[in-house]
């Protein structure tokens, strides 16, 4: 970080302010605008503090965050990637940040995550294997600052319930709508929102909502042959020649069952395709002969993300053919804002 960033950190984090914004590795960008648009208002401008955590990291990998500015009885909001640069560093970061910024005697701390990481594994579905989405948040909640959580989409809905804090799980489908309401033009007379199994269905019907109540949900009936391995089977709720397809989802990871989806869409004389979903992870097999992202840009399937994993513009330009980022500081803000005011609602968000 250089002197005229450090000054300016330094600026916007007096001692007046009453809640500090924080940055961990990877998600500045984020941060910084979500503080933006924060402090559009003069009041949230004496308000909000703004902060970048800096990290040192040892010759054998071992890491140490500083947190560079007093946060002496503040309110923190600290945005962390916890897929950055992957889970297993991302949450050993986001724990050594927590412990940090207890230690420096915050008056408490809500975690900004995105995508939370390790929601997978969330029942014991064989035998000796671990329930890690209880584990991570049993090690989140040993630091007793941690008053919150804003993520976005869970992988699992029910892993609100191994947490004995409040846990608000924004909607992807909101920032989503507004761009399909946009290249629609709000008509939707021929588009069918598709989910992927029928597990998925419940976030498929609400996206749906957003858009019309006239548009119908199709599910794909798929069989599972193992980690990121499936086989598509057929679409149940009717055909879908000469229909608009957007299959919604909450990831993406290796992109194997969309593709197989889009494949079989097309076979059957669907029109366009959309892949839609809330966290592009974008993961690559190891041995394997293409990236997931030249699959998608051979195949030609359009998709469509929200930006919850943050990209570097490099990347985004690189794959601008067939990916689309969905900024969600926008909705971030609105989640702090009411978080951070008396009386404050985060609910009037999942009404709209």
């Amino acid at each position: 970080m250089n002197q005229q960033n450090q000054e300016n950190q330094d600026n916007q984090s007096t001692d007046e302010t009453q809640i500090q914004i924080i940055a961990g590795k990877g998600m500045e960008s984020i941060a910084q605008k979500t503080y933006a648009i924060l402090t559009e208002n003069e009041e949230n401008k004496q308000k909000f503090g703004y902060t970048e955590v800096s990290y040192t990291q040892f010759a054998n990998n071992e890491i140490k965050p500083k947190i560079p500015v007093p946060i002496r009885q503040k309110d923190v909001y600290l945005f962390h990637a916890g897929f950055h640069p992957d889970p297993n560093q991302g949450m050993m970061e986001l724990l050594l940040t927590n412990d940090a910024i207890s230690r420096a005697s915050a008056k408490s701390i809500t975690l900004v995550l995105p995508y939370m990481p390790y929601l997978r594994q969330d029942r014991k579905d064989e035998p000796r294997v671990p329930i890690s989405a209880k584990l991570m948040a049993d090690l989140v909640q040993t630091n007793s600052k941690v008053e919150r959580i804003l993520t976005m989409d869970l992988h699992c809905d029910q892993a609100q319930g191994f947490y004995q804090i409040p846990v608000d799980n924004l909607y992807g489908s909101l920032v989503h709508s507004a761009y399909f309401k946009e290249k629609y033009d709000n008509d939707f007379s021929n588009l069918i929102v598709m989910s992927p199994d029928h597990g998925g269905v419940k976030r498929a019907r609400r996206f749906a909502r957003t858009l019309d109540e006239s548009v119908p949900v199709y599910m794909i009936d798929k069989r599972r042959t193992g980690a990121n391995q499936c086989e598509v089977m057929n679409f149940v709720g009717g055909s879908v020649k000469g229909k608009d397809i957007i299959i919604f989802d909450d990831m993406i990871d290796t992109g194997g069952s969309m593709l197989a989806a889009y494949k079989v869409a097309k076979e059957r004389g669907a029109n366009k395709v959309y892949a839609c979903v809330t966290h592009g992870l974008f993961s690559t097999k190891k041995g394997a002969q293409q990236s997931t992202e030249e699959r998608f840009r051979d195949e030609g399937l359009e998709v469509v993300i929200a930006e919850t994993i943050p990209l570097s513009q490099e990347y985004k330009e690189q794959n601008k053919n067939w990916l689309t980022a969905l900024p969600i500081e926008g909705l971030l803000e609105k989640a702090i804002y009411q978080a951070s005011k008396v009386g404050g609602s985060i609910s009037s968000l999942f009404e709209e």
